[in-house]
């Protein structure tokens, strides 16, 4: 077994060096994901460890001007577990929790950036999400989120854009993951009803206003009824409130699952409400162009190995919000899941300004806004 620097510190958690996981799931993975937006751009990159599969992988995307352009890239984990770099891409934890630099040196798109990702008020650590499969862990994971400033510089087409403490976020999780690694089967002669997943709408927010930044997940059932919800919002004077409910009246263009405009009433435990009026602000993104649910070009998943590397694929490809199915190419049609990013202006309580992340996907049915 192979020593990293990491080692040296006194934090392991099992009986092992720190770059092998206590379980040997080869749908572990631990990682980040990092967003930036200002205007019409919208940069959203991740980097990946997947110990179990002796990989590294890592994506950037931009979407801007109706476009979206991607780059994935991957390598073997071992033996360089510590450094966090696949080809161009790599990702320096500064200063951990407050301060983490990513750096796109350059790619087939016409795409680079060397950004610093400052947090804004606190992290917010989300309950563990498990979901078994006809008696199988499948999902086991954590999360945290904070929102975060970014700046630094983005060539962008032979243009150099100046970011300067644009508005952003970034998550960290690690466990096990259905959706990553190799395809796995699970079979039974009856599912348990507890098993059943009835998730049908998911809102997913990190979000800065001017006096306080916030977070806030909910899931709801085809009806509409929660499922489950959580978030905090942090003001700048030092106060922390949880939430415990969320509202919401979207409206979408037309054909597509794609919100537009609308808002979001949240709740704290107090019973006071926040309202939060919310509109697109420029070129969503979908998750397929980051490489997850068979987005790369073998049709497969995060996680997957494809070789000592490094291996670098690209896309570029039309993306706007009147677009219901934008992904890479690659994808089947029928397989295309469209965007579920949206990068949102946002206007809080006694008009503060601000912007948010809006990760927001419809699964099927889901009645209050009458999908089918």
């Amino acid at each position: 077994m192979q020593l990293s620097d990491y080692d040296d510190l006194p934090f392991h958690q099992a009986p092992t060096p720190v770059a092998i996981p206590a379980t040997s799931d080869v749908h572990f993975n631990d990682g980040y994901i990092f967003a930036a937006y200002s205007d019409d751009y919208y940069l959203l990159a991740g980097l990946r460890l997947h110990p179990n599969m002796n990989v590294m992988d890592a994506f950037a995307t931009l979407s801007h001007g109706g476009e979206q352009r991607c780059v994935r890239v991957s390598r073997a984990l071992r033996p360089a577990s510590a450094d966090l770099a696949v080809g161009p891409l790599r990702v320096e934890p500064a200063e951990p929790m407050k301060l983490l630099r990513m750096v796109l040196d350059e790619s087939p798109v016409d795409l680079a950036f060397d950004l610093q990702f400052e947090t804004v008020g606190q992290p917010y650590m989300e309950a563990p999400y498990r979901h078994y499969r006809h008696g199988h862990l499948v999902n086991d994971l954590v999360r945290y989120t904070v929102a975060v400033r970014a700046s630094g510089t983005m060539t962008v087409d032979g243009r150099s854009v100046t970011v300067d403490r644009w508005h952003g976020m970034r998550d960290h999780s690690w466990g096990v993951r259905a959706n990553m690694g190799p395809r796995t089967y699970h079979g039974g002669a009856e599912a348990d009803p507890s098993e059943v997943d009835h998730r049908r709408f998911r809102l997913w927010v990190p979000f800065e206003v001017e006096g306080h930044s916030g977070f806030f997940h909910t899931h709801e059932d085809e009806h509409g009824a929660a499922i489950d919800c959580e978030g905090e919002l942090v003001f700048d004077d030092g106060r922390v409130v949880r939430i415990v409910a969320a509202e919401h009246e979207l409206e979408y263009a037309a054909g597509t699952r794609n919100p537009l405009k609308g808002r979001y009433t949240l709740t704290d435990t107090e019973g006071r409400n926040y309202d939060y009026a919310i509109e697109l602000a420029g070129t969503p993104a979908d998750v397929q162009g980051f490489g997850y649910y068979g987005g790369w070009q073998d049709g497969g998943a995060p996680g997957v190995w494809r070789g000592i590397g490094p291996v670098i694929e690209s896309d570029r490809y039309p993306a706007a919000p009147d677009i219901a199915d934008s992904a890479p190419p690659a994808v089947p049609a029928k397989k295309r899941l469209g965007p579920t990013e949206f990068p949102i202006r946002i206007t809080g309580p006694d008009g503060a300004k601000g912007m948010g992340h809006f990760e927001h996907t419809v699964m099927g049915r889901y009645r209050p806004y009458g999908f089918d």
